[in-house]
């Protein structure tokens, strides 16, 4: 498995954890979807394929493309 190939599952991962912790502990100003959404957003035009891999699962966890 090359780097770039971990990196990206390393941020898949990382979006695995966040939205467990959101959808347990959601957020008082948003909504849980607003929030793993805008997460999504933030780092969907990122180069940083960690980035990517988070933005990807965060949208895979809303049931998003």
């Amino acid at each position: 498995m090359s780097r770039g190939e971990k990196d990206f599952l390393a941020g898949f991962e990382k979006a695995a954890l966040l939205t467990q912790q959101i959808m347990a502990a959601p957020p008082a100003y948003t909504s849980r979807e607003e929030y793993v959404a805008s997460v999504a957003h933030l780092h969907a035009d990122s180069e940083d394929l960690r980035s990517r891999g988070l933005a990807v699962g965060c949208l895979s966890a809303l049931g998003r493309d």
